[in-house]
């Protein structure tokens, strides 16, 4: 299993393996720092709300990419992620 931490002021995100507790990687630009993140159910992809920079960012987690950056205003500062019934 998988732990994201965000880097909040280094504008990314540190991978870590919970059994070894070591780091696997970091996400680098995900965005200006990013307070809140969220991983779907399937553990593909990461969505970050970057509060100074008005976005939520969407990430390939295999890749470490950001494939998108949506636009939501204010500063936003958390991220649900929740699944149809």
């Amino acid at each position: 299993a998988q732990a994201f931490v965000s880097l909040g002021r280094g504008k990314s995100i540190a991978v870590v393996d919970v059994a070894t507790r070591k780091l696997l990687r970091v996400i680098e630009d995900v965005g200006a720092r990013p307070w809140g993140i969220a991983v779907n159910p399937d553990g593909r992809t990461l969505y970050t709300a970057n509060g100074p920079s008005g976005d939520v960012s969407i990430v390939d987690v295999a890749t470490g990419s950001v494939t998108k950056r949506v636009a939501v205003g204010g500063s936003p500062w958390g991220v649900v992620f929740a699944t149809e019934r």
